[in-house]
């Protein structure tokens, strides 16, 4: 006779699709006498993985460009989980190697005088496409006197030669430190600021050439920047980042192309929406308790239309939300439990809240306009993605006016504002205004000019929550040349609060970007995920999953 073991996935972000969609192929299990009944909750009206992207209308074509919100590409080295599913999904994807520029934003808010000049520009694929000179540098020249011209630009490209070359050696220096064997032995235990500070370097030859200097200008404007804008945090929060996390995606990434989904996101979801049964879309968790006829099992509370509505005889709750929303959830579980719930069942729940309280979270704001204020002024200094930091006036200018609540959309100037230009899907006509994805906007954009705007919520590392990691994810077999997420990873001891060992309560389990090894990004879902059904839930069932990816 065939058993039934009902699972609630609790969020349908790409953690807990990819959960969902591997118990949901029955295929996948090694006997045939257990099935699951997966249950999807998800607050919004569509699944969660697409609900912020939006579609725009190409005149004369049936079809609609779909952008992504926010931009999901991936790149080789540091997503094998990920590309690995989506090539078992059958997803298409495209090599989208980008090009950036580096930009500083200078002058007044809201004024003819602000000013975004580009200081690097960067040509991608690892460094081998090299980098070009901004508009900056060639004023020097196209603006000299006729006569002077001819020289002046020798003594400009000189100079640009110069600055490449010392820029090149910041780069291999960077790769030097990057590679697992050559890190300092305490790399695992350091922040972001205190490493920049003991890497420079300090031989006689290096001072001589002005390495001290240009490796200090490359760590506290290149790669804080860079780094803000791939964490979309603030700089203070790239400073206290662990700095081994962010090493690791240097040195996985090298030599490797970024790529995005051709299809867009939304064929993504499709595909791993398709097998499961039972989607509530609409339906906030009001709470989590135990299931009244059975405290084995629990109970899903959730608001509908209709109103307060229960799903319960679930065997396993998958909580796939953001963290910040998974610590409410597990409160009201754990506020609800009777004087007879297995103490270790309340200990280890107490503990997995505990863990959960130390992932902190950004607001981030995308924005897709038409709106070319943020970008730098002069198109020649243009990229695919172009990173613009505040100086130190236009930081303390616009301050006070995102105190004042003067500006609507913008974020403090803390952080690196990343606007990408997407790329015209074919068919889409020439004259129309380019379309842009702005995100952490640092500068007001025209109300007119604005598509749409989404704010989300993004985990940041931190020292304090790396610690508290290893209650929920483990790297017990890591060699010494190894990166994060290269060793094969295990569930920590606080997963599933003691349903490996008991069964005389449900399995609660977290999965999502945060609850990985390495910076909290799409990778670390389809991580998280695969470890909580496979070492979660199947052995706790005693089951055999064969994940086909």
């Amino acid at each position: 006779m065939t058993r039934t073991v009902k699972v609630a996935v609790i969020g349908s972000g790409l953690a807990g699709l990819t959960a969902g969609y591997s118990l949901s192929t029955s295929g996948s299990l090694a006997c045939h006498d257990l099935q699951f009944e997966i249950h999807v909750f998800e607050k919004s009206s569509t699944l969660g993985m697409d609900s912020s992207s939006i579609s725009i209308p190409v005149p004369g074509n049936e079809n609609e460009w779909r952008v992504d919100v926010p931009m999901r590409s991936f790149q080789g080295g540091y997503y094998p989980q990920l590309i690995a599913l989506y090539k078992h999904l059958g997803v298409k994807f495209r090599k989208t190697d980008f090009s950036y520029s580096f930009s500083s934003i200078s002058g007044v808010p809201k004024t003819k005088g602000r000013r975004i000049t580009a200081s690097m520009i960067y040509n991608g694929r690892s460094g081998l496409a090299g980098v070009s000179m901004t508009s900056a540098m060639r004023s020097q020249y196209e603006n000299a006197p006729f006569i002077l011209r001819p020289f002046t630009r020798l003594w400009t490209t000189v100079i640009f030669a110069l600055e490449a070359f010392r820029l090149l050696l910041c780069y291999l220096w960077l790769l030097v430190l990057s590679i697992p064997i050559f890190r300092f032995s305490n790399t695992a235990h350091m922040a972001y600021s205190t490493w920049a500070k003991r890497s420079v370097p300090a031989g006689f030859i290096a001072r001589g050439l002005g390495l001290d200097l240009a490796w200090e200008n490359f760590t506290n404007e290149v790669l804080l920047a860079l780094f803000s804008g791939l964490c979309t945090c603030s700089f203070d929060d790239v400073l206290r980042h662990p700095v081994e996390e962010l090493l690791d995606y240097v040195w996985l990434t090298l030599g490797t192309h970024h790529y995005a989904a051709k299809d867009g996101v939304r064929d993504i979801v499709s595909r791993l929406s398709s097998p499961i049964q039972h989607i509530h879309l609409s339906s906030p968790i009001s709470s989590l308790r135990p299931d009244p006829s059975n405290p084995s099992l629990a109970a899903i509370h959730s608001l509908t239309d209709e109103g307060e509505k229960i799903h319960s005889g679930f065997h396993h709750v998958i909580i796939a939300t953001q963290g910040n929303n998974a610590v409410p959830i597990l409160e009201s579980y754990a506020l609800s439990l009777s004087s007879d719930t297995p103490k270790r069942h309340v200990l280890l729940l107490q503990r997995l809240i505990e863990c959960t309280r130390k992932v902190n979270y950004r607001t981030s704001v995308v924005i897709n306009h038409t709106d070319g204020s943020p970008v730098p002024d002069d198109h020649r200094d243009r990229r695919d993605l172009n990173f613009i930091s505040p100086d130190l006036d236009f930081a303390a200018s616009s301050s006070s006016d995102v105190k004042d609540g003067k500006w609507t959309r913008c974020l403090p100037p803390t952080c690196t504002m990343t606007t990408h230009c997407l790329p015209r899907p074919s068919g889409f006509p020439h004259h129309l205004p380019p379309i842009y994805q702005t995100t952490n906007p640092i500068v007001e954009m025209r109300e007119e000019r604005i598509l749409s705007e989404s704010r989300l919520q993004r985990a940041v590392l931190s020292m304090d929550f790396k610690q508290a990691l290893r209650g929920i994810h483990l790297e017990p077999g890591r060699r010494w040349w190894q990166c994060a997420g290269q060793a094969n990873g295990q569930l920590g001891p606080l997963q599933g609060a003691g349903r490996l060992e008991d069964s005389s309560s449900p399995g609660i389990w977290l999965c999502g970007s945060y609850a990985s090894s390495g910076i909290p990004l799409l990778e670390g879902c389809v991580t998280s995920a695969r470890n909580v059904v496979k070492q979660g839930i199947c052995a706790s069932e005693k089951v055999e999953l064969r994940i086909p990816w």
